[in-house]
């Protein structure tokens, strides 16, 4: 964090923890490993992701879970 500018480092020590967690999230980071950080953990990470600069905007992925595709087909076939 000591390559930060004063108006970042501030940005990183006032946010809560769960905004940083959302930040890091967005940067492409597991949930199961960013919930198991420690608060110092966060800060640390997510001032590496501002010295990277600025996020590239990630497509979302949507996982679909073929049983529930299916029960879903059968339900709107149910309607018709």
């Amino acid at each position: 964090m000591e390559h930060l500018t004063q108006s970042q480092k501030t940005t990183v020590t006032k946010s809560s923890s769960d905004r940083l967690r959302l930040h890091l999230l967005k940067a492409g980071y597991s949930e199961e490993i960013v919930l198991g950080w420690s608060r110092e953990e966060l800060m640390q990470k997510y001032a590496d992701v501002l010295l990277k600069g600025p996020l590239e905007a990630v497509e979302p992925v949507l996982v679909i879970n073929p049983e529930v595709a299916q029960a879903r087909f059968e339900h709107e076939e149910k309607m018709k």
